[in-house]
């Protein structure tokens, strides 16, 4: 129990300490854009309110590098000390099944952005708004992780954060938005996102075996501590009962 409550309350945390960068970021953009921007292209030497929000990110994607009982076995999986076997490899299918969500989510991802990508080469939007919506990103990608995931449910169709086939893309995916910001704060970011991604697809082809549950004891439900799908579960049950309320007489 203390494991599951330590990883629930460590992505708690997490939500808690993106939505207040977002926040700020977002404050900070509409009532002090001229000082924005000059941070912005002053970059992390300077110290400035956003190289703060950039060192918070540059240390929580280093902490990404690293085995930690705190992150869930989502991420964590890649690592030779979480992995079970059951001596048995993953079906062709199975690996078919999650290449395939996977693609799916980087098509739509791709597309999304690239509308954000066009607004701002057509001046619509700037460079704040492109940092301000990587912050929006940050938040969505913990609410993925507690509450409701859009790829997890309509594109991958996996069970749980637990055997997500792209866990380890949240931080490039996060990063999106700033490959077209200028600067240090922005190439630093986005390189280290992109290690941690490159990384975790070569260790997918080299030692599928983690990714999978028929080949992963430690990824079956039964072996779970952490729960992390607790609120998710507890908001489908409300959704599906509103349903059912809805189609009595």
């Amino acid at each position: 129990m203390r494991v599951s409550n330590r990883t629930r309350h460590y992505y708690l945390a997490c939500l808690a300490a993106r939505t207040l960068a977002f926040g700020f970021l977002t404050v900070y953009a509409i009532w002090f854009p001229a000082r924005f921007d000059a941070d912005l292209a002053a970059g992390p030497l300077c110290l400035t309110p956003l190289t703060v929000v950039w060192l918070a990110l540059m240390l929580s994607m280093l902490f990404r590098l690293f085995p930690s009982r705190v992150e869930s076995l989502g991420c964590q999986k890649e690592f030779a000390g979480r992995f079970r076997p059951t001596g048995r490899e993953p079906s062709p299918e199975e690996v078919r099944q999650a290449d395939r969500g996977a693609l799916w989510v980087l098509l739509s991802w791709v597309g999304l952005n690239a509308l954000f990508f066009l607004a701002y080469r057509w001046g619509w939007i700037n460079q704040r708004f492109l940092v301000c919506l990587a912050g929006f990103y940050g938040v969505c990608d913990i609410v993925c992780i507690l509450f409701f995931c859009p790829f997890q449910s309509w594109m991958m169709r996996n069970r749980c954060c637990t055997t997500c086939r792209i866990y380890n893309w949240d931080y490039l995916m996060l990063c999106t938005p700033l490959l077209g910001v200028r600067g240090l704060f922005s190439l630093s970011a986005c390189l280290l996102a992109l290690g941690i991604l490159v990384r975790w697809e070569w260790t997918y082809h080299r030692r599928r075996e983690r990714f999978f549950v028929s080949s992963n004891d430690a990824l079956r439900c039964d072996q779970c501590q952490e729960h992390l799908c607790r609120y998710k579960r507890a908001l489908f049950a409300q959704r599906l009962q509103r349903r059912r309320e809805k189609q009595l007489p």
